[in-house]
């Protein structure tokens, strides 16, 4: 099997990642029972193939969900968000600082009306114009590191465009599995990197909550478009009229 198991204990276990991803490869990661691709270089085709196979996309989608604030400052329009600048007026904070605390505070996923400059792969159509993902496990010791990492490289001239999470959105780029030793044969040969921790071979002896909760800011107020491992209240509290159905707090995933 091609795929290297990398474990998340290794001191160059970010970098490792970031050169796999560099190179046009496609790192995955465990996270209690879910295998999560992590990022694949944009620029490059073939990765950008391999992976769009792998999760039955469209040829033309690139795989991404940007990882961090600077992804969300270079392509969100924070004025054209409304909900993005009612919630942050609210805290007293510019609407950038205000989406690096909320990073800060807990995994979330953020929705913003799209700039020019984002790629229209990762752009979706709606009532209120182009809209693109923004998503951040700040919170996440080892993910940061490897986001760090990745900005590192891109800061440094490298054609890498994003790093991402998993998220269950319209994407879909959250592959549920069961067993460690079945994700190595359905994937082993096409992945490059898996990330994993050294706690036990099974997924079912890891429990990590890091799941994404979700909320758009392109509307007049802020709304959760789905429950990740915060609870609701406590996204009330940072997030100032936050709309919430009630169905929602039914699918935790």
């Amino acid at each position: 099997m091609k795929a290297r198991l990398i474990d998340i204990s290794h001191p160059k276990h970010a970098q490792t990642m970031a050169q796999i991803m560099l190179n046009g490869g496609i790192v995955g990661a465990i996270w209690g029972h879910h295998l999560y691709f992590l990022a694949c270089n944009a620029c490059n085709l073939k990765a950008v193939a391999r992976m769009n196979g792998i999760k039955n996309r469209p040829k033309n989608q690139v795989f991404v969900s940007p990882g961090a604030v600077e992804e969300a400052q270079e392509f969100g329009d924070f004025e054209k968000s409304k909900a993005l600048i009612w919630a942050s007026r609210k805290l007293n904070l510019a609407p950038i600082k205000y989406l690096e605390f909320l990073f800060k505070k807990f995994p979330l996923g953020v929705e913003l009306i799209a700039n020019g400059k984002a790629p229209s792969s990762v752009t979706f159509t709606t009532k209120k114009g182009k809209t693109i993902w923004i998503a951040a496990h700040m919170g996440d010791k080892n993910y940061s590191k490897f986001l760090d990492e990745v900005r590192s490289l891109r800061k440094s001239g490298k054609k890498i465009i994003f790093a991402g999470t998993s998220l269950n959105l319209r994407g879909d780029n959250t592959l549920t599995v069961k067993d460690f030793d079945k994700v190595m044969e359905d994937f082993g040969d096409k992945v490059d990197g898996l990330s994993v921790h050294s706690r036990g071979g099974s997924l079912k002896k890891l429990r990590f909550s890091t799941s994404c909760s979700v909320v758009s800011f392109i509307h007049d107020k802020p709304k959760l478009l789905r429950v990740g491992c915060t609870k609701h209240k406590t996204l009330q509290k940072y997030i100032p009229g936050l709309e919430i159905n009630d169905n929602l707090l039914y699918t935790r995933k």
